[in-house]
């Protein structure tokens, strides 16, 4: 009835903790597989799940980028419901049964989402709108961090309080609920993007073809938040914004697309700069400059 797919790349116990959660909530009844996708991990993650047979193992030779990943749990999946689940989640007793239950009686509503709790039990906000050059410009200068109230950010819906149900364009790709049949419907995640974008990217399709996303709030689970790349964070940073360039070329304007690569460049890394800096943040701005060092040499190639 539902197919898990999670995509690991050393995330350490996270993966063990989570696999747990949902062989040991009441509702893995409901649960047909669970499909791990390993990009190459090189820790210990793998060793440390517990074994079932409702997990299904697909292990790549290389990092292949978790786009792709995805899209290698999803062709896998069969029937019934799909989780795109992280690997740093863990679900509670009713989760799943939940989501069930509302899809189940929410036929318009192609993807869910839920209420996702950091580890002291508050909720974190992740839920998106689809990004404007503008809006970009905003966050990379840091307005909509001053006042998002006025300047409205570019794509994560901080500006939200996340404690009321309804219909937004992104659900967080930790954890995106959907129907089986919504591949087959609108196609799969787009495999140029390595990590990051991809879910908003997926959700701007589905939305202009009709399909609608759905945040709740009553349903919960637990996430801690960069569990598999908090310890590579100029590479995370570099990662966040060659996608962030990416889809913009792909969806804006040329003189959208232009105006995000001006905010991307001088105007975000002069801020970031800056704000470090009064921070005395020093080590944090070595990994900065690093980020984007690493930006520049793939856009030249």
């Amino acid at each position: 009835m539902i197919e898990i797919v999670i995509v690991n790349w050393n995330s350490g116990d996270f993966l063990s903790n989570c696999i747990l959660s949902i062989l040991q909530s009441p509702d893995c009844i409901l649960v047909d597989k669970i499909i791990i996708v390993d990009n190459n991990s090189k820790d210990y993650s793998l060793g440390r799940i517990i074994q079932s047979e409702k997990i299904k193992l697909i292990i790549n030779k290389q990092n292949n980028g978790f786009s792709k990943a995805c899209n290698q749990g999803f062709c896998a999946c069969s029937r019934g419901y799909v989780l795109l689940l992280n690997p740093d989640t863990i679900i509670l007793q009713n989760t799943l049964s939940d989501c069930l239950d509302f899809m189940s009686k929410h036929k318009d509503i192609d993807i869910l989402g839920c209420t996702l709790l950091d580890e002291n039990g508050k909720a974190t906000k992740t839920c998106a709108r689809f990004p404007t050059p503008l809006r970009f410009f905003f966050d990379a200068a840091g307005l909509s961090k001053i006042a998002p109230s006025i300047f409205t950010p570019g794509t994560l819906m901080t500006d939200w309080s996340h404690n009321e149900s309804k219909f937004v364009d992104q659900v967080i790709g930790a954890f995106m609920f959907m129907r089986g049949d919504i591949f087959k419907k609108f196609g799969y995640f787009d495999e140029q993007y390595f990590v990051y974008y991809e879910e908003l990217d997926f959700s701007f399709h589905v939305s202009k073809s009709g399909g609608k996303s759905y945040f709740n709030a009553d349903i919960k689970a637990l996430h801690y938040g960069e569990g598999t790349t908090s310890t590579v964070k100029a590479f995370r940073l570099f990662l966040s914004l060659q996608s962030r360039l990416r889809y913009a070329k792909k969806h804006f304007s040329r003189t959208g697309y232009l105006l995000v690569c001006f905010s991307t460049f001088p105007v975000e890394l002069c801020s970031r700069f800056i704000l470090l800096l009064a921070q005395k943040k020093f080590d944090e701005i070595k990994q900065l400059l690093k980020a984007y060092k690493m930006l520049l040499t793939a856009l030249s190639k």
